[in-house]
């Protein structure tokens, strides 16, 4: 273990509201990660910087232990320029699994770290794994490989890549400490740092739905994120976009797949289709130099004509799914055992959901 102390004075270092060392931070990281850091030890790290907070320095060298806990993939030397997003979490946000293959299909290269479902929001692995036959578990090599090949890859943590992120985060989601800005900007960037893309796009949610109650909050969460990319030499930029409703049509991993193609067959309308169009033209223009209005008409373009459609049906079939999904979404998807209808009690006029 690096040097840094026993890992109960950590804890109750930071407990007191002591500023943490570097050393301390990566000893109780790399403790974690092999298994020499009780459980119960990690979850009390994780209220006590839940309560105490950390400092800027403390966040930046949390996340430097959570990259550092396994291996980076290196998508560099691509032809394409490469660009990683992430959402901080919201109710049928499917923004990631339209964007991947949109962005491919525009010429971009997409590689995504993501995470599972967290708290009340849903994450976009367990989504796709609702796909019979998909995996999430690729080697970085495996990842740079198929995004070389089909232009966009979504993977999830694991024994290789950020394998302590994968730990703390389920424990945040089972301490109730969730909230925390450092602890949301540390697990979302070492994910977004792990992989070496040309450009990190990031989309904070505020609302009832989202993390952060409030565009306060978001921005300072954005902000948070934004620092830590400036730390790493990275490009990044913040989008804080609404997430006081629901942001598409269904809520459920099957549902919020189902969506997604009929989405990316231009069947679907709607805000889930506007603000991905909106995030993948904003990455076309930021990488290409092509104007904002025309990168984003590009983007809803190959929304209408297949392309997009095209790259989600390669990336299902490169990572072992049943490509058959974007034929028939309803019928290969898992469908709940019993389905009711629930019909309004009077007439009326729905004023938010």
């Amino acid at each position: 273990m690096v040097t840094g102390g026993d890992p109960r004075r950590t804890v109750a270092a930071k407990r007191d509201g002591r500023t943490l060392t570097p050393g301390e931070i990566e000893a109780f990281v790399e403790g974690s990660t092999l298994g020499e850091v009780p459980e119960v030890l990690m979850a009390a790290f994780l209220m006590a910087c839940f309560i105490q907070g950390l400092d800027d320095a403390e966040t930046l060298e949390l996340t430097r232990a959570l990259v550092d806990s396994g291996q980076t993939a290196d998508l560099t030397g691509l032809p394409a320029s490469t660009v990683d997003k992430h959402s901080t979490g919201g109710v049928a946000d499917g923004v990631t699994l339209v964007f991947a293959p949109l962005a491919a299909s525009l010429g971009l290269a997409v590689a995504k770290l993501s995470g599972r479902g967290l708290g009340h929001t849903g994450g976009t692995l367990d989504k796709l794994e609702a796909i019979p036959g998909f995996r999430t578990d690729l080697e970085p090599a495996e990842l740079r490989a198929q995004v070389e090949r089909i232009g966009c890859a979504v993977a999830a943590q694991s024994a290789n890549l950020v394998p302590a992120d994968g730990t703390l985060y389920a424990l945040r989601d089972a301490t109730a400490t969730v909230g925390s800005i450092p602890l949301i900007a540390a697990s979302v960037m070492c994910k977004k740092l792990a992989v070496q893309t040309d450009l990190i796009v990031l989309d904070v949610k505020a609302g009832s739905g989202a993390f952060m109650k409030t565009p306060a909050a978001a921005i300072e969460l954005a902000r948070a994120c934004l620092r830590l990319a400036r730390d790493w030499g990275r490009e990044c930029t913040a989008h804080v976009t609404d997430m006081s409703q629901p942001l598409g049509d269904a809520v459920g991993n099957a549902l919020d797949v189902a969506e997604a193609v009929h989405l990316l067959r231009g069947e679907r309308r709607g805000r889930l289709r506007e603000l991905t169009a909106r995030l993948a033209g904003h990455a076309l223009a930021r990488l290409m130099g092509v104007d904002a209005g025309e990168a984003e008409g590009r983007a809803e373009l190959a929304l209408d004509d297949g392309s997009a459609l095209e790259r989600f049906r390669l990336m299902v079939e490169a990572q072992g799914g049943d490509p058959a999904v974007v034929d028939d979404p309803e019928r290969i998807l898992p469908r709940a055992p019993v389905i009711e209808p629930i019909v309004a009690g009077r007439t009326g006029t729905l004023a938010s959901v």
